[in-house]
């Protein structure tokens, strides 16, 4: 995974142009884990929750 495809896609989760589904697809990884990368960020992942997220290691650009 490129730090800029995970970037890329926190932004526009951010700005509420992707969904979690839609932002982890463009960075290249499954939604737990960028659900886990936005939650570090402070962002409000709505149905993710950290403490769900059980199998999702940290993301190689975190």
């Amino acid at each position: 995974m490129h730090r800029h495809a995970l970037e890329t896609a926190v932004a526009l989760y951010g700005s509420e142009t992707y969904t979690v589904s839609m932002a982890a697809q463009q960075a290249g990884i499954d939604e737990a884990r960028l659900a886990d990368c936005l939650a570090r960020r402070g962002l409000d992942t709505g149905e993710y929750r950290p403490e769900d997220l059980k199998t999702a290691g940290p993301a190689a650009a975190d």
